[in-house]
């Protein structure tokens, strides 16, 4: 039963509002009128129909009564209240009581077109790069052609030359895409590959950055020592500061007390009564006077100046040393001569440098070195040449902590020796692993022969096996038909057994019925003849009673 209010005027109304719609906008070749679809006529009715469905068929022919065409149409597009539609209905199609049906059936058929329409787009752009790598291109393609080649092949039968080439052009330009990104990998798979040897190829990052963290880790004792220094050199300088302070008050309470006792020599000599002479006596006194106090004054500032000179000389010489006292240090960290190597290399618990080999681990006892065996040692014979300036000391012995010409000297001459020994041992090894990978990239060369010898093998072995696979395919299909042909051959007379067997079974049924029907019959019979016997011997036994007792009666009667 159709579930939709098909009766009522606001249904009716929509629907007849979207069936003109739809017939307007598409160029319905027909009068249309708001009666067209109120109360339309037979002819109104069949001539909406037939062109609606030549929206989806365009080249279906009506060949029977129009009444069946419809009903077959409508069983073949699966409409689903197909059965609520009968011939008379369409053959009366503009009465009251069957128009509601068939309009509801109007309004599927549009909405099924529109359906339709939206799933079969138009405006897809054959060309465009991104549609060709989407997966609906094959289907599109297949589609489209087998659209414009079915109703080609059914009026002439022939196979349609044409649409086969352009389906062609079509998937070479889907394959000539497919090759220029297989290009486009291929040609980023070999960058990735030398990027990636590169990184091979070159030092690990995490010994760059191991050995980066040990220069930063020298660098901060560095900093931290410079620090240090800088503290203690701002400390020395505040003390300077805080004493010129000092001696700026000093000279300050000295300068008030002069200027006082200035004052009272200058009551005093107010005071006394003194003559021109004398006046100019102490004039010429006090003029020499001050003559002599500027001259010392003069040597005093040329002696602080001169003071000054020195010390600012001294403090770029101690900046120098401690400077050069940093580098050495800092080379000193990097040769491991002093500082946590030297104590790794000259403990006999971790081993010494040649104990190890490139990796870290440890080297086999059976296996050279390759370095001379002063390298195994301390290069510095035991001396200690970490360098400590004490910049405060008045000392000239006790500047440096150690002595540089008597100890250092010397002992960084032996570690030059040593080091030198171990760098000729270490050409030595790099000839010899260079020897060894020329042998190894011959070695490899050879492999590579071999391994593109195997592979026209395999190539070879593929295409015998690609042969052997299509004869043995092709006798598997024979192989198969013939099975299938026997299989069928087994079904039939499995089919014919089973006929036979229930004709048997029939025919046995029916013999076990007349069976039962000729036992029945012989037992009624055998019960009759039984009955007949029975009577016939009473009348004999009659019979020879009634002939005895009339022999006796004859015997009496002579």
């Amino acid at each position: 039963k159709d579930p939709r209010p098909l009766k009522e005027r606001s249904f009716m109304a929509k629907a007849q509002q979207t069936i003109m719609n739809y017939l307007s906008t598409h160029a319905y070749p027909g009068v249309l009128t708001p009666k067209t679809l109120a109360t339309p006529t037979v002819k109104d009715f069949q001539t909406i129909f037939k062109f609606l469905y030549a929206q989806l068929d365009p080249r279906y022919v009506y060949q029977k009564k129009f009444e069946e065409e419809v009903l077959l149409i409508l069983r073949g597009i699966r409409y689903p209240y197909v059965s609520n539609i009968s011939k008379s209905q369409i053959f009366s199609a503009g009465s009251l009581s069957t128009w509601p049906g068939l309009l509801a059936m109007l309004l599927w058929l549009v909405e099924l077109i529109e359906c339709v329409s939206r799933m079969n787009p138009q405006d897809i752009d054959m060309s465009d790069p991104d549609f060709k790598e989407s997966s609906q291109f094959v289907d599109r393609v297949f589609f489209d052609y087998l659209v414009q080649a079915y109703p080609v092949w059914l009026d002439s039968g022939e196979e349609p030359q044409e649409l086969e080439s352009i389906l062609a052009d079509q998937f070479q330009q889907k394959n000539a895409h497919l090759i220029q990104e297989s290009a486009d990998v291929e040609r980023r798979l070999k960058n990735a590959k030398d990027e990636l040897e590169a990184l091979l190829s070159n030092e690990s990052s995490l010994v760059l950055l191991e050995r980066e963290r040990v220069e930063m880790i020298s660098d901060k004792e560095k900093f931290e020592s410079y620090i240090q220094k800088m503290e203690s050199k701002h400390q020395r300088m505040a003390d300077v500061v805080a004493n010129q302070r000092q001696q700026q008050d000093a000279a300050q309470v000295e300068q008030m007390a002069l200027e006082k006792e200035k004052a009272e020599v200058q009551q005093v000599v107010d005071a006394q009564q003194i003559s021109t002479e004398d006046v100019d006596r102490m004039n010429t006194e006090r003029n020499q006077l001050l003559e002599t106090l500027k001259g010392v004054q003069e040597k005093v500032q040329d002696a602080e100046k001169e003071v000054w000179s020195k010390e600012m000389k001294l403090q770029r010489v101690l900046d120098d040393v401690e400077t050069l006292v940093q580098e050495y240090t800092s080379k000193a960290h990097r040769l491991g001569l002093i500082g946590a190597r030297r104590n790794t290399a000259s403990s006999p618990s971790t081993g010494s440098i040649g104990d190890r080999s490139a990796d870290g681990a440890e080297a086999p006892d059976d296996e050279p070195s390759g370095l001379p065996d002063s390298a195994k040692d301390d290069p510095l014979g035991g001396t200690a040449i970490e360098l400590v300036v004490d910049t405060h000391t008045d000392d000239r012995q006790k500047v440096a902590s150690v002595d540089l010409r008597r100890e250092v000297r010397p002992a960084l001459q032996r570690a030059c020796d040593v080091f030198a020994s171990q760098l000729h041992a270490t050409q030595t090894m790099v000839l010899e692993l260079r020897e060894q990978t020329d042998q190894l990239s011959e070695s490899r060369v050879e492999q590579e022969e071999r391994v593109e010898e195997m592979d026209k093998q395999v190539k070879r072995h593929n295409k015998r096996y690609q042969e052997l696979r299509d004869i043995i395919m092709a006798e598997t299909r024979a192989s198969t038909a013939q099975i299938e042909q026997l299989e069928a051959d087994i079904a039939a007379m499995r089919r014919d057994i089973s006929q036979g067997e229930l004709q048997s079974k029939a025919a046995l049924t029916h013999a076990e019925a007349e069976w039962e029907s000729v036992q029945r019959g012989c037992r009624m019979r055998r019960g009759e003849i039984s009955e007949g016997v029975v009577t016939v011997l009473e009348d004999v036994v009659q019979m020879r009673t009634h002939a005895q007792e009339r022999l006796q009666e004859l015997l009496q009667l002579v």
